[in-house]
């Protein structure tokens, strides 16, 4: 996992923002191009793996706060096609139902100065 990643994702929650993945590549300077198909799969993976790791911890999803460009702040098809797995639901289900992870959990959860203190560094 990506702990530089993950950082960076706390750090939005607590800020209430939300990143385009645009925004995550130029930040942390990671030297990836998004027009390339396998280079896009990579970050997918990064994220993947750090939402894992807090799913399994019992703690929100924190890719959710990595969105397209649109300016709408939602996630792509890919964020749900990825949640299928975990939830065991179906991905299209997922998306239609806005309500089952939301950034909002993220922000609270991580607002929350005994959640940072001591899961920051896990």
């Amino acid at each position: 996992m990506d702990r530089d990643i993950r950082a960076k994702l706390i750090e939005l929650a607590r800020l209430r923002t939300t990143w385009t993945y645009s925004q995550l590549k130029e930040q942390l300077q990671l030297n990836l191009n998004f027009s390339d198909a396998f280079e896009r799969k990579l970050i997918g993976e990064c994220l993947g793996e750090v939402s894992v790791y807090e799913y399994e911890r019992g703690r929100p999803v924190l890719s959710c706060l990595i969105t397209h460009q649109n300016g709408l702040r939602e996630q792509g098809d890919g964020f749900y096609k990825f949640c299928e797995d975990l939830y065991s639901e179906d991905w299209k289900t997922l998306k239609a139902n806005k309500k089952w992870e939301n950034q909002a959990d993220c922000y609270e959860f991580w607002l929350k100065p005994d959640n940072y203190k001591n899961f920051k560094n896990d």
